[in-house]
């Protein structure tokens, strides 16, 4: 599986508590050194790029079922990498592909990841290995991240007006994509993980007001202000187009969906958007 990120991780750890053994399970990332924080005796590490075919190949050997992250190159080139990733699957022998996708898989999206999303949708179908797609929500834990500088302004700027998301957290998708993972009974499948309510941008403003302490308002402002803020933030142009068309998707309820996958996938309900930023901003 691609376990260099923070699902990725979290998805080994959900295998490990479910009872998976550690030898069972191999984590593949780009960077293997930065996987040793896995901790696990028995646990095999190795090196896969998504760009490189071969060495992914060589990767997969053993492996039954595969759990396919992506990455947050731009679409093109992860339509590639996704191609690469089916083909080494294939190659090295593995039976069943899982792929974390996203709710905006239709083609009338507003978000400018859709196009790769169903291009790696489709090709995983057709690619003559079982399959499962986990269509998930938008997460939660970003927002906790900006918590402290929402606190500090006393308003949650974003670029929507009548929005509604079902947000989740990155720690119900990686226990949900184990629970998938184990469950050779889902070949076929769409599931979409999703936190337990659909939050207007002014409630996710009084989730966080309650989770920090301090008055936190929502404020609907244009693109560019958005676009603004987030170079202020130093964040490179191609993934502010990816927010402000995510926002773009919102405002058209694209991640609005609420479903009780994760419930009836794991034996427990997600987390509500206030249980999951106390949670976090606890640590």
């Amino acid at each position: 599986m691609a376990a260099s990120g923070e699902v990725g991780k979290g998805t080994v750890a959900a295998l490990l508590a479910q009872g998976v053994d550690s030898s069972s399970i191999v984590a593949a990332g780009r960077n293997p050194e930065s996987l040793n924080t896995l901790n696990a005796e028995g646990l095999t590490i190795r090196r896969a790029d998504y760009r490189e075919e071969a060495g992914m190949t060589t990767a997969f050997r053993g492996v039954a079922t595969l759990i396919l992250i992506p990455t947050k190159t731009p679409a093109a080139l992860r339509c590639n990498e996704h191609a690469n990733a089916l083909a080494a699957a294939k190659a090295a022998g593995v039976e069943r592909v899982v792929f974390l996708s996203l709710q905006a898989a239709t083609p009338a999206s507003q978000c400018n990841v859709a196009p790769f999303i169903l291009f790696a949708e489709c090709a995983t179908r057709q690619s003559g290995m079982r399959w499962t797609l986990a269509r998930m929500s938008l997460y939660i834990d970003p927002i906790a991240e900006w918590a402290p500088e929402l606190a500090r302004t006393g308003r949650l700027p974003y670029p929507v007006r009548d929005a509604r998301v079902a947000y989740v957290s990155r720690s119900d998708v990686s226990r949900t994509l184990a629970a998938i993972a184990r469950n050779n009974n889902l070949n076929g499948e769409i599931l979409e993980l999703t936190g337990p309510a659909a939050l207007s941008m002014p409630e996710l403003a009084q989730a966080v007001s309650a989770a920090t302490g301090s008055t936190v308002r929502f404020q609907s402002i244009g693109e560019e202000a958005y676009r603004e803020i987030c170079r202020k933030d130093s964040l490179p142009g191609e993934i502010v187009d990816v927010l402000v068309t995510i926002y773009r998707a919102a405002e058209a309820q694209e991640f609005s969906r609420v479903t009780n996958d994760i419930l009836s996938l794991t034996g427990k309900a997600s987390e509500s958007v206030q249980d999951a930023l106390a949670r976090l901003l606890r640590h």
